[in-house]
């Protein structure tokens, strides 16, 4: 497996990918509007759609999001976040996840970014403790809803001193 920005041949892929692991939580029960927004994310510049390949396959795909006019969470120029988070269903539990954290970890620290954020639901148990084990911890001042019946978790992960 390996981590690599995102082709934009791979754009239908990726978004159909995200959209069918958010429904296979049930996440997009209380918003089913949000599919669209899955589908597009990370595609404009400076984000950075990442995916994790086997081969010419996707497993999964996370977006990196510089501070800037799109961001939910992140707060200032030191800090970034991470958006559209997913793991194909059948490729769950074989480390695809985790080999994506590191890797959006380690390039908002190339950066030299203080911070990286992120919002995750409650329901999202298995991504809520793969954020634990990398380091993340949970930001309650910036829980937020984004629509009634969407309560969203912030968590960050502190990356110097």
């Amino acid at each position: 497996m390996m981590i690599r920005a995102a082709l934009p041949s791979e754009r239908t892929v990726i978004g159909d990918l995200r959209v069918r692991a958010y429904r296979d939580q049930s996440l997009l029960d209380a918003s089913p509007s949000y599919a669209d927004t899955l589908r597009e994310l990370g595609w404009g510049a400076p984000d950075e759609v990442m995916a994790a390949v086997d081969g010419e396959t996707v497993l999964g795909t996370v977006v990196y999001v510089p501070w800037g006019p799109r961001c939910e969470a992140a707060r200032g120029p030191r800090e970034a976040e991470i958006r559209a988070f997913a793991v194909a269903p059948e490729a769950q539990r074989r480390g695809v996840g985790a080999t994506l954290v590191k890797a959006v970890i380690e390039r908002a620290e190339r950066e030299g970014l203080d911070r990286l954020v992120l919002s995750t639901q409650e329901i999202m148990s298995g991504a809520r403790r793969l954020y634990e084990t990398h380091g993340f911890t949970r930001l309650p001042e910036r829980d937020w809803s984004p629509v009634p019946g969407v309560d969203l978790l912030v968590y960050v992960r502190h990356l110097r001193g």
